[in-house]
């Protein structure tokens, strides 16, 4: 589904220049629940960002389905993301003056889905991620986890084929970590949605079909 060839991605700055990525290859599948593990700074967000469409490389190609997904303008690539991509970072990214169903019917709403459409939608994943009983409160009544879960909902609402997570366990303790990967993994076989997930946690390897490990920018098999 995803095919990255010979990708770079280089900051430069008047003092330094810094090459975060260093020729990455690498292939997702669908449905496949893989990881790219490394230390931090060894590039995984810069690669996330990258197969995002959040950043755009120095040199490589990022092909998704076959489709170049550089050749497009920013107007385009915007639409691709909204259609195809969900995602799920360390800081949950949850709008504290709204109740969780509307911050899980905000992409829907943005595809121009109606708005009872994306609020029956929105309380589904709601439940599916075990939030049935939260659906009004407002992130700063909930956990950690419970605010984890619902930027989960928030990615998977508009059926994306990819996930992209960064670090999504990183401020968790680790009782509710192991409940939030359990979660991702019976999504992942549940809705045959793709995920790739940056992660420094060994837990994770239990769940995946496939690992890549980034170390200084370079993947190493």
């Amino acid at each position: 589904m995803v095919e990255v060839k010979n990708l770079k991605k280089i900051y430069r700055t008047e003092s330094d220049t810094v090459e975060a990525l260093k020729g990455i290859n690498l292939v997702l599948n669908k449905g496949e629940f893989a990881l790219i593990m490394g230390a931090s700074g060894s590039g995984k967000s810069t690669l996330l960002h990258v197969l995002g469409t959040l950043d755009r490389p120095t040199s490589g190609k990022v092909f998704y389905k076959g489709k170049d997904l550089f050749s497009m303008n920013e107007k385009k690539l915007a639409l691709f993301r909204n259609k195809n991509l969900g995602f799920v970072f360390q800081f949950h990214y949850l709008i504290m003056e709204f109740t969780l169903i509307e911050n899980v019917m905000a992409p829907l709403l943005i595809a121009g889905v109606d708005v009872d459409e994306a609020r029956e939608k929105a309380v589904d994943m709601l439940k599916k991620v075990g939030l049935g009983h939260r659906l009004t409160h407002k992130p700063f009544e909930i956990s950690g986890g419970e605010q984890q879960r619902t930027a989960i909902a928030r990615a998977l609402v508009n059926s994306p084929e990819l996930v992209l997570a960064d670090e999504p366990t990183g401020n968790l303790d680790s009782k509710t970590s192991e409940s939030v990967l359990s979660l991702m993994a019976e999504l992942n076989r549940e809705t045959e949605t793709t995920f790739f997930i940056a992660t420094h946690n060994r837990e994770l390897e239990k769940f995946a079909d496939r690992i890549y490990f980034i170390k200084d920018g370079i993947i190493n098999i």
